[in-house]
């Protein structure tokens, strides 16, 4: 968020409540124009002998949370009408061993990573994920700050198209998009967990929706997920349910059953970009 209100960086990407939270305080002028991620990869590891099954199977447990995720399962449990004080609830950073050392009876963890590292190192867990249908954040929001996406218009139009048209490429081609990510680096040692990986990155991308959907928000889920904010105390109370959200990039909405309508792309169809873009 720093380096992005600084110029240090013309985008970034963050959780939907740290973005929120920096505007609606009056911290950073930025706005949240499409997701990465349209379903959240948070979730709660568990062994599966400690029966913990849902958000309910906390009480009286050890639970550690990171601090992007520890808000919202605060939320979480003041929607399911569990007190804090009936689980006891640590902030921690990130430490694999956290799990099978026992020091926990619960651990924060990312859908697409530390489930799959944890089983090829023969611990198969339990997971479930942190949402309700009165806050299912945003993981990961492209966001930036406003003056710059009042004076550079077209080149984030041109940044969402290439980056969601490479999402989908990634997903169309699993076999091709691991082998790129091994070019650049190589997140996890084999390459079969990388594949597990992105199936799972597959409905987190789409939503379970049409590809056309990708990078879409939902602008009621956003005022829902701003709404639990503000009864949270993440946002002050009156805080705009559209705070820190530019709708005109990636527009779409739901319908009446609560599904995401198919996604039409605010962002022009570009195929080529200029050399200096």
């Amino acid at each position: 968020m720093e380096k992005v209100v600084a110029g240090g960086l013309c985008a970034g990407s963050a959780e939907d409540n740290l973005v929120v939270a920096a505007r609606a305080r009056g911290c950073a002028r930025v706005s949240a124009m499409a997701a990465m991620f349209r379903q959240t990869p948070l979730v709660v590891m568990s062994r599966p002998e400690s029966g913990i099954r849902s958000i309910a199977d906390l009480r009286g447990k050890r639970v550690a949370m990171h601090c992007d995720g520890i808000r919202i399962l605060e939320g979480l449990l003041d929607l399911h009408g569990i007190r804090r004080s009936e689980l006891d609830l640590v902030e921690v950073t990130h430490d694999l061993d956290n799990l099978p050392s026992r020091r926990f009876d619960a651990v924060q963890g990312y859908a697409v990573a530390e489930p799959i590292e944890l089983a090829a190192r023969g611990l198969t867990v339990s997971t479930f994920t942190l949402w309700h249908r009165k806050l299912h954040p945003y993981a990961q929001v492209i966001f930036a700050h406003e003056a710059m996406l009042a004076e550079h218009r077209q080149h984030y139009e041109r940044f969402l198209h290439a980056s969601f048209a490479g999402w989908r490429a990634c997903l169309e081609d699993f076999d091709q998009a691991v082998a790129s990510i091994r070019r650049v680096g190589a997140p996890m040692v084999d390459p079969e967990q990388e594949i597990v990986s992105l199936r799972l990155v597959h409905q987190l991308v789409t939503g379970g929706d049409a590809a056309d959907a990708i990078g879409c928000i939902d602008p009621e889920r956003w005022a829902g997920n701003l709404s639990a904010y503000r009864n949270l105390g993440i946002v002050p109370p009156g805080t705009s349910l559209t705070c820190a959200f530019d709708d005109s990039f990636w527009p779409c909405g739901s319908d009446g059953a609560g599904r995401s309508r198919q996604a039409r792309p605010a962002v022009s169809d570009v195929t080529s970009a200029p050399d200096s873009g």
